[in-house]
This record gives structure tokens, sequence and C-alpha cells, in this order.
């Protein structure tokens, strides 16, 4: 019976470091994911810029 309970106890610690680890992944994603999209938006303001400042001339 202490086997079974042994392995059904590693069996568990497995899943919640699993999901600890995809946890953090998922974090780290959305960081880097809304860093992109400030990076993206100054991007295109300054294209528009350049393009109007363009038209202008």
């Amino acid at each position: 019976m202490k086997r079974k309970a042994q392995g059904a106890i590693e069996y568990l610690f497995m899943i919640a470091a699993a999901l600890i680890i995809i946890l953090i992944v998922v974090r780290q994603l959305q960081g880097r994911g809304s860093t992109a999209k400030s990076t993206i938006n100054t991007t295109e303001g300054e294209i528009n810029k350049t393009l109007e400042n363009m038209k202008g001339s």
C-alpha cells in the first residue's frame, strides 16, 4: 500500500512542477508580448510622421 501512495504523491508533485513551469513560461511570454506591442506602436508612429513629412515636402 505504501508503494502505491508514494507513487501517487510523486505523480502529483510532477504535475504540480509542470504547472508551475507552464505558468512561468506564460507570464514571460505575456511580458514580452506587451513590450513588442509597445515597440511596434512607437515605430508605427515614427513611420507615419516620416511619411507625412515626405508628403508635405
